[in-house]
Parts: C-alpha cells; structure tokens; sequence
C-alpha cells in the first residue's frame, strides 16, 4: 500500500478532463474536478449500502482535518450511528434554533469587524464597513428620546 499523499503533493494535484480521485485511506479521498476544485470525501458502507459524505473543500480543510474528520465518521460507524444522518440531524437542530431566535446578535472581533448574525443568516463586515455602522448607530437618537429633553 502506497503512503498517503502529503499537503504538497495535493496541492499539486492538477484538473483533468473528467473529475478523478486521490485515496488517502481508509475511505477518504480526494476529488479534483475538471474546473480544478478539490473536494474531500469520505466513502462508507452503512447495511450494505455506499454512501460518500462530504469534508469539505481543499485547502480550507486541511489533510490532518480531513482525517481527523473521517476518524470520527469511522467511530460513529463503529458505534452503529451513519455519519451523514448525524450530520443532518445537527444541521437541523442549529437551523431550529437559529430560528427559534427572535433577534440579531452582534459579535466584534479583535481585528474590529462586525459579525451580524440573525436567525437567517451571518453577515461579517469588513472594518470599514463596521466605521459606517457604527457612525450610524450614533447618529441615531435613542427611541423615546426627543430634543425636548437636551
């Protein structure tokens, strides 16, 4: 058996005219297709069945994510559970409760950009966009406040 393929190997890794996959091991294996993305998948029998689930895109995960992400796949196959109807069952439940949520949550990183969540959706701002927010927000009287009261 061949040894895995390391980070530079796969970024090597140039698009064919039809998508073709790397084997790392073990089930996992990366996809390249044709328009050159990279594509991690994890292959699994669950009762007979083939299912692939998906780990994501390369480089944004890397080999040691993806195989750490198959390890846990091949525990929860162990334990009896398919790791895809896992994966959705979490979706759903962080979809619920996004949804549960009435109101907006504002989240400031250290590099001081504006992350806006709201039941829906995650916007992030850039830092100049986070400026104009913020300017607004102080531009704006308070509910219930009138000149009346300066």
């Amino acid at each position: 058996m061949d040894a895995a393929p390391d980070g530079k190997t796969l970024a090597a890794l140039q698009p064919k005219a039809r998508p073709y996959k790397t084997t790392i091991g073990q089930g996992l294996y990366l996809l390249v297709n044709p328009t050159g993305s990279k594509l991690w998948r994890f292959r699994y029998r669950l009762d007979g069945v083939a299912k692939s689930l998906s780990m994501g895109a390369y480089p944004g995960v890397t080999l040691a994510q993806a195989i750490k992400a198959r390890d846990e796949a091949r525990a929860l196959l162990k334990a009896g559970d398919d790791p895809s109807a896992a994966r959705k069952a979490e979706r759903t439940e962080r979809t619920a409760h996004r949804s549960r949520a009435k109101s907006f949550r504002l989240v400031m990183t250290l590099e001081n950009s504006l992350t806006i969540e709201t039941p829906r959706q995650i916007l992030s701002l850039t830092p100049e966009q986070t400026a104009a927010v913020r300017a607004f927000l102080l531009a704006v009287e308070p509910e219930g406040a009138s000149n009346a009261a300066y």
